[in-house]
């Protein structure tokens, strides 16, 4: 699979920092996948997330997108900024999948 860059996915409050892209390991059913940190602006670290490419039963179950944010940060609403970032990050994977 073709990864995309993905140092733009910011806003003025968080960024996505990449931690791994991985292919696809079709003997365990895994999708590629995007895996990164959730930051603030200045780089505090504040959870975790990640984005599976594709369908198939486990994302049937579990979606395409999970999230985790630390506990001294809840409360601001980071994980839906950054699915928001993942919906940018998605639209256009899935748009040139498809072409």
């Amino acid at each position: 699979m073709i990864f995309y860059n993905t140092d733009n996915l910011k806003d003025n409050e968080i960024l996505l920092r990449i931690v791994k892209a991985a292919d696809a390991q079709p003997e365990k059913r895994w999708l590629p996948a995007y895996y990164f940190d959730i930051c603030l602006l200045d780089g505090t670290k504040v959870g975790t997330c990640d984005l599976r490419i594709g369908h198939n039963d486990k994302t049937y179950i579990g979606g395409n997108i999970g999230y985790e944010i630390d506990e001294q940060y809840r409360g601001h609403n980071y994980a839906a900024k950054a699915c928001f970032l993942l919906f940018l990050l998605a639209k256009n994977t899935v748009w040139n999948i498809y072409l």
